[in-house]
């Protein structure tokens, strides 16, 4: 389709305690001899489930990357003639990025614009992307912005 310019906006949300796929911790209570350390190996535990900054960083950044395939989904939708050559609008999908670095349960949560095949086409692209491995399941949202001129 000549003449179409597609600019995609994004944000990206993580969700559960803290954005980092972890709980909250309790402050360390001290035994009856005042030693705090079975507390902090709680702790440390914890730590060892989260998922690490630089991995969130990462699982964004390859979201990002993913933008421009993302966007040629407006023109398929147009295509179809499910949306108008002016449309614009955001679709925010939720994720779950696996251990093994696979996105699982994609899926749209919101969007702005009612097509179909637009849906479709971003939930197929997510799924395509490899995603570091990550030590457990972490859920995750983004929202891509859609405007055709």
């Amino acid at each position: 389709m000549r003449g179409l310019v597609m600019v995609v906006m994004f944000e990206v949300v993580a969700l559960g305690a803290g954005g980092c796929g972890g709980k909250s911790h309790p402050a360390a209570q001290p035994s009856d001899d005042g030693d705090m350390t079975a507390s902090h190996e709680q702790n440390v535990n914890d730590e060892a489930d989260m998922v690490p900054m630089d991995q969130i960083d990462e699982i964004t950044r390859r979201l990002d990357r993913r933008r421009d395939s993302v966007s040629r989904c407006l023109a398929i939708a147009v295509d179809a003639k499910e949306l108008p050559k002016t449309a614009h609008g955001k679709i925010t999908v939720a994720l779950t990025v696996k251990p093994s670095g696979h996105a699982d349960a994609v899926k749209v949560i919101s969007s702005t614009l009612e097509s179909k095949s637009l849906a479709d086409c971003v939930v197929g692209r997510i799924s395509e992307i490899e995603f570091p491995h990550v030590p457990k399941d972490f859920e995750t949202s983004y929202t891509y912005g859609f405007e055709a001129n």
